[in-house]
């Protein structure tokens, strides 16, 4: 939950993320539906690359072959 100080903004929406950014907690506020992750920059980074990486992995495995997401 964000700190009454927060005032985060946004830096990428979809219709299932919203990804904040608050200069005042120097936090990213990761929205999914009814959950919020807040987490460093750093952190959010590797996650990022990390969610990458999973993606890769699961179209390259091959019980998933005719599953092709866009990025």
């Amino acid at each position: 939950m964000a700190t009454p100080a927060c005032r985060p903004e946004t830096v990428f929406e979809s219709a299932t993320v919203d990804i904040q950014h608050c200069p005042d907690c120097q936090m990213i506020h990761l929205t999914m539906g009814s959950i919020t992750i807040r987490m460093t920059e750093q952190h959010f980074s590797q996650y990022a690359q990390d969610v990458s990486k999973g993606l890769f992995e699961l179209n390259a495995a091959p019980y998933q072959s005719g599953l092709r997401v866009m990025m």
